[in-house]
């Protein structure tokens, strides 16, 4: 109980504090469940692929990376589905990415050119994969920056998918399932981050 003045007036220190209503608190750690659970899925289920992706261009016999090569990868017929196994790959980065990635940096008027061939031991596609690696590694200690990384680099398999070799934007479902998976990793995190800096 409390003692209020002569007057009425009851002292301020004595005021009881109505809790917030706007939002149950029960629903909060729910909440951040579903977002935690989210995220891990997303690092798990989606992005979990560049990692098989690094592993083939660094020739690492795992997940069918030691897979023959598709003629179907190389535009031949054939009756086979790539799956972007170690040779599909190389073939891919000497014929097709290098040029692209080359072209890139002419025209930025930067005097440096990739290379992707057995003799350099396929040297740009090694720079991809540990990317890929570092990009991943990150979404563990570093989501945000782990994200962003992926995203740019998905950004750029898109650009040269569309201006390169000119397929069309519905052909290329797992490659915009990976742009957003990682654009989702990149702003849930961000949410989380900035949360903790409110409460702290």
């Amino acid at each position: 109980s409390f003692f209020p003045f002569r007057d009425g007036r009851v002292p301020g220190h004595f005021h009881r504090r109505e809790p917030n209503r706007s939002e149950p608190l029960s629903s909060l750690p729910l909440k951040m469940a579903v977002k935690d659970t989210l995220l891990l899925a997303l690092k798990i289920v989606p992005l979990a692929l560049y990692l098989r992706s690094a592993a083939c261009k660094y020739s690492v016999p795992i997940l069918g990376c030691d897979g023959e090569l598709c003629p179907v990868a190389i535009g031949k017929k054939a009756d086979c589905v790539p799956t972007a196994n170690t040779a599909e790959q190389l073939a891919w980065c000497e014929h097709a990415w290098t040029p692209w990635a080359n072209g890139l940096m002419s025209s930025a008027g930067i005097d440096y050119r990739f290379k992707c061939g057995a003799g350099d031991g396929h040297e740009f596609a090694k720079i991809i994969g540990a990317i890929e690696v570092w990009g991943y590694v990150l979404l563990w200690v570093a989501p945000q920056m782990g994200a962003f990384i992926l995203t740019a680099l998905m950004t750029g398999a898109i650009h040269f998918h569309l201006t390169f070799l000119k397929d069309k934007p519905e052909a290329l479902v797992v490659q915009f399932a990976l742009l957003a998976a990682s654009c989702a990793v990149m702003m849930l995190s961000a949410d989380a981050k900035a949360k903790k800096v409110k409460k702290a």
